[in-house]
């Protein structure tokens, strides 16, 4: 009997010492895995958000859209838009039709056709092809157009279609019934939208309250992150040339001299 209860009193100290790894050493390891897990998951967060702030964006990146000249080489401004009686740009709206107000809008447009040399178009545009300045050179220029321009130019085709007898010899009646210019114009309108939703201009807008009236009044003047339009026009019209040039030359027509706009 006295060895069975030396062997009894073994089994009772190996009893409790497990049961003693249960409740003391058990929860201190649990708590150690704990902190170690949430040490290697905070590492991690602080390793990607330092990630994406070297980045520059929390977002996915968007690869940069071709663009010539390069987004980094523009030039912007801020300013505030909307003054209408202090802008160039209200009179090429408002101004009545004249030679001087056409002359104002075709200079405005003149740099529309652009020729980019190969090396930067194919670095822009990858394997997009263009149509090829014909100039005698061996790896000659492409032949574009900045979107700006093609812009510019259906404003001032819209701006012709509010002044058909002007511009057209026509009524409105009349114009409406050309298939022809009412395609153009619906094009102009869609590619105008196109173009402003895929800016989304945020720049704020305010209103005011006028003592008359019961519904708040918008505000005009706007202050806006611009791209310097000097040095843009600048850019373009020391890359443009004009078709009566004649620096295009189609495979089955041949050379083209007479202006498109």
């Amino acid at each position: 009997m006295p060895v069975n209860r030396k062997v009894m009193r073994m089994r009772l100290l190996i009893l409790n010492e497990k049961a003693n790894l249960r409740t003391e050493w058990h929860p201190t390891l649990r708590a150690s895995i704990l902190a170690t897990i949430v040490l290697v998951v905070y590492s991690l967060g602080v390793s990607w958000i330092t990630k994406l702030a070297v980045l520059g964006s929390y977002g996915p990146q968007v690869p940069a859209p071709a663009s010539i000249p390069h987004p980094d080489e523009k030039e912007y401004v801020i300013k505030e838009t909307g003054r209408a009686h202090d802008s160039w740009t209200h009179h090429l709206v408002y101004g009545k039709p004249s030679p001087d107000v056409d002359d104002a809008w075709y200079k405005l447009i003149k740099p529309f056709n652009t020729r980019v040399p190969a090396d930067r178009y194919q670095a822009s545009m990858g394997n997009r092809t263009s149509v090829r300045v014909e100039d005698g050179s061996y790896n000659s220029d492409y032949y574009v157009t900045l979107t700006v321009y093609h812009e510019l130019h259906c404003l001032m085709r819209l701006r012709w279609f509010l002044e058909p007898e002007y511009y057209s010899n026509k009524t409105w009646q009349e114009q409406r019934e050309d298939k022809s210019a009412m395609g153009h114009y619906r094009h102009c309108v869609w590619s105008l939208l196109e173009s402003v939703l895929c800016h989304g201009d945020t720049s704020i807008r305010t209103f005011h309250w006028e003592p008359n009236k019961p519904a708040p009044k918008p505000d005009s003047l706007a202050e806006r992150k611009c791209v310097d339009w000097d040095w843009l026009y600048k850019w373009t019209t020391e890359h443009s040339f004009l078709l009566q040039d004649k620096l295009l030359s189609h495979p089955v027509y041949g050379r083209l001299d007479e202006n498109l706009m």
